[in-house]
């Protein structure tokens, strides 16, 4: 699934290439017209033709990130209103001169929404498992997951917001790592940050986060600001599904320290593995407590 690094990227590369231009035409897949004739609401999640009636015609100002989200501010006749936008698993975005150019084979037998832009390329979004979102959003100040979203790890209140959230009653007998998957703690930090940051940090993922002093979740925090500044810097991480806009893998997952990992680095021993909250978990008993 990607991460905050991996929807950074994705920001980083689509906004030279659509902020400032007119989508002039919208196709969606046999899939998600389908899904949406079933009930299923397939990846789009507004009515299907409302949506293709707005998006049609409307300018992209901005492109940014909250979370693991992508927002696209649009302008439509004088109008404002956003796309918002979620990877799921396995969504990807290319900027192509023609969609049966997306260079990853999976990726262009699964295209799934197509926007062709004024520049004469096309934005497309392919999503092999079908899991990821796009909804029309009138008012972003408004939109639910935003209004619950903590402070970004790299924001000034990003530190108290944290140790403020971890405090709370809901959290506190949650794991250490589920309380740091939530959003509302912190944004952005999916299944392998989570391991990686825990590891870096000396802490069990099955810990209680009432049992986590102030100390060492200030020094949780501080690794989780240098793993996603790291992997942002380095591509993002590409373990199976993840490419950039241009059909490239990142490089973070040469730099994992515990995640599918066997032994552990620091002391040789042997990394066990639990699944907390669905997901799998990576950890050395000795070496985090």
């Amino acid at each position: 699934m990607p991460e905050l690094p991996e929807v950074e990227i994705v920001k980083r590369e689509l906004q030279p290439h659509v902020q400032g231009r007119t989508i002039e035409s919208v196709k969606v897949s046999d899939k998600v017209i389908v899904g949406h004739e079933t009930g299923k609401r397939t990846i789009v999640k507004n009515d299907l033709d409302e949506f293709l009636e707005q998006v049609t015609g409307s300018q992209i100002i901005t492109v940014s990130r909250r979370g693991k989200y992508l927002n696209f501010a649009l302008m439509r006749e004088n109008h404002y209103f956003n796309l918002v936008s979620h990877l799921g698993m396995s969504g990807a975005y290319f900027v192509v001169d023609a969609p049966e150019m997306v260079t990853e084979p999976n990726y262009r037998t699964h295209t799934h929404v197509t926007f062709k832009l004024s520049t004469g390329k096309y934005l497309v979004y392919s999503d092999i498992r079908r899991f990821g979102e796009m909804r029309i959003v009138p008012k972003i100040s408004e939109f639910q997951p935003f209004k619950e979203m903590a402070p970004e790890y790299n924001d000034a209140q990003s530190l108290a917001s944290f140790l403020d959230r971890a405090s709370h009653e809901r959290y506190k007998q949650m794991t250490i790592k589920q309380a740091i998957m939530d959003a509302r703690v912190i944004p952005g930090v999916g299944n392998i940050y989570a391991n990686e940051a825990l590891f870096r940090s000396g802490i069990s993922p099955v810990r209680k986060t009432s049992r986590v002093s102030i100390e060492r979740l200030t020094r949780l925090h501080a690794e989780i600001i240098d793993i996603l500044d790291e992997a942002i810097k380095r591509g993002g991480s590409t373990i199976s599904d993840y490419r950039n806009t241009s059909g490239e893998s990142g490089t973070m997952q040469d730099r994992f320290l515990i995640y599918q990992k066997k032994v552990c680095p620091n002391c040789q021993g042997e990394v066990q593995t639990k699944v907390i909250n669905t997901r799998n978990s990576f950890y050395c008993r000795r070496c985090q407590r």
